[in-house]
């Protein structure tokens, strides 16, 4: 089976709302173009589809161009079928723990949903429980255990009362592009843990144009993949003429800049970033 129930990562860092989890019935490889396709649903009763990248354990996903669509569509039948062709290829999900929507939308496709989830979703194991003959209960041993368990749980979800809390930090500053006409206001989000070490920084970009006829081309000739690195996702703005780029820098692999929040802190106001607390 092709498919798998994977979790939603709001990129927008909004905490504490409710998880949710997709079913994405295939992610799949154009050998034609090149391009990665997804194709998912939030309850099975609409189907949902663009184009997906592939970063570390996480898939992001975004609105694909309409000259597309028809390669989706033949293969969600041939899916449908069982018969998909040697011109696309199945991209596993084993290691995808996460996903992630830029921009989405519903797939103008007559196909049976429920079935698509039915033959590409695996099904729960269904395990026959084994019948034990009772046995007496000793309390002191449940007491004992009991408390075992809800110190554990104490400490688990309340882990700051041994590490201390994280640090969440914004640093941000606004300039003009030397080469875009255009203003950036770029805004870097840092948490640390309660040891004061960086564990996660994530950056927003806004490419402010101020020539209108320059932003649709840079927009429609796709200039804007030379600001691109691998792993970031963009979104256009175009009632505003903003190219909005999302970046995360990895703190764990090739991380050059200092690690202890004095030192990064400093790292950013040193290069005109105004940096304050942010309240979580």
């Amino acid at each position: 089976m092709n498919g798998k129930v994977i979790k939603l990562n709001d990129y927008k860092f909004n905490f504490g709302q409710e998880t949710i989890f997709l079913n994405v019935f295939a992610v799949f490889k154009s050998i034609k173009n090149g391009n990665k396709y997804i194709i998912y649903s939030y309850d099975n009763k609409k189907l949902y589809c663009g184009s997906a990248f592939v970063k570390n354990n996480e898939i992001i996903v975004m609105i694909s161009k309409g000259e597309n669509d028809d390669d989706i569509k033949k293969f969600v039948k041939e899916l449908i079928d069982n018969n998909y062709q040697e011109e696309y290829e199945i991209i596993s999900l084993d290691k995808v723990n996460s996903i992630q929507v830029i921009d989405e939308a519903i797939c103008d496709i007559d196909v049976d949903i429920n079935k698509l989830n039915d033959i590409t979703i695996p099904k729960p194991k269904v395990v026959e429980k084994e019948v034990v003959p009772k046995k007496k209960v000793n309390f002191t041993i449940v007491f004992l255990l009991v408390f075992i368990l809800v110190v554990a749980m104490f400490f688990f979800f309340n882990p700051e009362v041994i590490n201390g809390k994280n640090v969440y930090y914004t640093c941000s500053k606004s300039y003009d592009h030397e080469k875009l006409p255009a203003s950036v206001i770029e805004n870097v989000e840092l948490e640390f843990n309660g040891h004061g070490t960086i564990i996660d920084i994530k950056v927003k970009s806004d490419y402010i144009f101020n020539d209108v006829n320059y932003y649709k081309e840079f927009r429609d000739k796709s200039y804007f993949y030379q600001y691109f690195s691998d792993g970031d996702t963009y979104k256009f703005d175009d009632n505003t003429y903003t190219y909005k780029l999302f970046s995360s820098i990895n703190t764990k692999e090739d991380f050059f800049l200092p690690t202890d929040k004095d030192g990064l802190i400093k790292h950013y106001q040193d290069d005109n970033y105004t940096c304050k607390v942010v309240d979580n």
